[in-house]
């Protein structure tokens, strides 16, 4: 699964790299995005692509009551689960990021581990978002994060990661007309070597701790 990531680029980066407009949000660096949080995702509508802030934990639009959001869907089934094949179908969505942690049991404890790009710059993971409304309650828009079996850089640390969309692919996974087979290869698990790691603290299992220290190496 994908419990927590990061993102700290500048906003120029961010607006370059995505290819969409001034941001209207504030925006910081982050350095432990939990479920529940808010955080940037890209998606296109009649109105082209921009980038806004939703809230991790999708909640599905048949639900009478929000409860609590789904933080992942497996991407091998996202298509056809009832809470996310409507929003797979439309509402795709592009989630900028610059590493993400993962937790290995060593013993008698979980040790993090924090991925990033072997390359530099963002990543971008898959996924959907949904709107939920009903009368009395404000509106929520929500997202999930998309995941595939671990790759080789992952598979050591655990057998799940979060989908990442290759940059050739962004317009593409974005557009509602792509077809079945396009979006399916699109979810494979990346290629090998695109990911490094190393061991971060355990101070990033607390959602209050934020700060650049937590992906320095422990």
């Amino acid at each position: 699964m994908c419990g927590r990531y990061t993102l700290a680029a500048e906003p120029d980066e961010l607006l370059e790299t995505f290819d969409v407009p001034e941001l209207r949000f504030d925006y910081r660096p982050r350095y432990n995005i939990a479920p529940g949080q808010d955080a940037p995702v890209v998606a296109e509508d009649r109105r082209g692509r921009r980038i806004g802030l939703l809230t991790w934990g999708l909640v599905p639009a048949w639900r009478e009551e929000p409860g609590s959001g789904i933080v992942n869907a497996r991407a091998e089934s996202v298509a056809v689960r009832p809470s996310f094949r409507e929003a797979f179908a439309r509402r795709r969505c592009l989630l900028p990021a610059d590493g993400f942690y993962e937790w290995r049991r060593e013993g008698e404890v979980k040790v993090p581990y924090w991925y990033r790009p072997a390359a530099g710059g963002l990543l971008a993971f898959a996924g959907v978002w949904e709107r939920w409304t009903r009368p009395g309650h404000d509106a929520r828009h929500t997202f999930t994060v998309l995941t595939t079996a671990a790759n080789e850089d992952v598979r050591p640390i655990h057998d799940r990661m979060p989908a990442l969309v290759p940059r050739d692919a962004w317009d593409s996974w974005l557009d509602v007309g792509t077809g079945m087979d396009a979006l399916r290869a699109t979810l494979r698990p990346a290629e090998a070597g695109t990911l490094a790691a190393h061991r971060v603290s355990t101070r990033v299992n607390r959602t209050s701790e934020d700060d650049p220290s937590l992906i320095g190496p422990a």
